[in-house]
């Protein structure tokens, strides 16, 4: 029996029923699964069988002592050793993942290496400051050295395809694109909508600024709009922006681990999401709305409009956007909000549903 290994070894919450829809997809289709992950991912949803938890760092210092950490890169030899893989996809850089790769094409000769690359470089590290802009580099510079090893790439979308051909005009393995998988988890669509909302990692670059400046602006103009901010990040910056009226209309769902079932919670009680990033490759928020049936509102950025249909499945506020242009936007969903909604809900099935499996990995299949 084929063995399939998906590792992540850098813990991002977000992803965990990304890779999971992957590794389960395989496992229906007869092959036995294996997943070598960080320990932080047994507090998600979706724990699986075959599961090895590994303790690692999150922080950049941490990151770069586990790629010293022979204990870690022992325990995963063995895992490795114990039940030989056929195929491994890694999901998320960590700087052991070169190491692991490097190893598996010196002692399993056979074995197909993938990466499920999000985001091959971020062309403007700008927007994110100082400190997340090194780490970036960082992270980048691992995913260079985990590159080489790879038969293929696994691209989430047209333009981080583009992205990846720019930074790595010399690869030699296949690139093909698999846009991320989400499990149908469509909480009762029936639900009333009364929320305009964000959701989602917050920093520099994410537009939460610009969102807080629209609550506060709603509030002090007396519209008659409700929000909702969820995120797991520490959101103290934003919150001092945030008026005494702007607080009377937000509601912030803040804690450290938020379940995926809270998520679609949010969603399925939204007219649209927002995504008003300043710099991204794609949106994995995007699907799960999609899947929901709930319209997006995002920024012009080449990251998002590829997959938001303007005045089809959401809405296309201007990169340098004002409140006005956002309440525009919300007006138009909310008057529109049912044909909107029904094109979500077609392009998740069409795109992002799990069902989809075979289309995109057909060719890992054969081998």
């Amino acid at each position: 029996m084929k063995t399939a290994y998906i590792i992540s070894l850098k813990y991002a919450p977000g992803l965990k029923k990304e890779f999971i829809a992957i590794g389960e997809n395989f496992r229906k289709r007869g092959i036995k699964v294996r997943y070598l992950i960080s320990e932080k991912y047994s507090n998600i949803e979706g724990n699986v069988e075959g599961t090895n938890y590994i303790r690692t760092k999150d922080n950049t210092k941490g990151l770069i002592a586990d790629s010293f950490n022979f204990y870690f890169f022992q325990k995963i030899k063995n895992i490795l050793k114990s039940s030989p893989p056929s195929f491994v996809c890694f999901y998320n850089p960590h700087p052991l993942n070169p190491l692991i790769a490097r190893f598996i094409k010196k002692e399993f000769k056979d074995t197909i290496l993938a990466l499920y690359l999000h985001d091959p470089y971020k062309p403007d590290k700008s927007h994110y400051g100082f400190k997340k802009g090194l780490y970036m580099r960082i992270a980048e510079f691992i995913q260079g050295l985990t590159v080489k090893y790879m038969d293929y790439i696994i691209s989430p979308s047209e333009y981080s395809v583009f992205l990846f051909k720019k930074r790595y005009p010399d690869f030699k393995g296949k690139n093909f694109i698999a846009p991320l998988l989400v499990p149908d988890q469509r909480i009762n669509p029936k639900k009333e909508r009364r929320y305009f909302s964000m959701v989602g990692g917050a920093h520099k670059a994410t537009g939460h600024d610009t969102f807080i400046d629209l609550v506060n602006y709603v509030a002090e103009k007396n519209l008659d709009y409700n929000f909702c901010l969820i995120t797991s990040s520490k959101i103290d910056v934003f919150l001092k922006r945030l008026s005494e009226k702007g607080r009377k209309i937000l509601k912030i769902i803040n804690k450290p681990i938020i379940k995926d079932s809270e998520i679609n919670e949010v969603i399925s009680q939204s007219y649209a999401v927002f995504r008003l990033d300043r710099e991204v490759t794609q949106s994995g928020v995007i699907p799960v709305c999609y899947m929901n049936e709930t319209p997006v509102i995002a920024r012009d950025i080449p990251g998002l409009k590829q997959h938001v249909w303007h005045k089809e499945t959401g809405y296309i506020v201007p990169f340098n956007t004002l409140p006005q242009d956002l309440i525009r936007a919300m007006e138009f969903v909310k008057e529109n909000f049912q044909g909107l909604s029904k094109n979500a809900r077609k392009k998740y099935e069409e795109i992002w549903a799990e069902w989809n499996f075979d289309r995109y990995y057909s060719e890992i299949l054969k081998k």
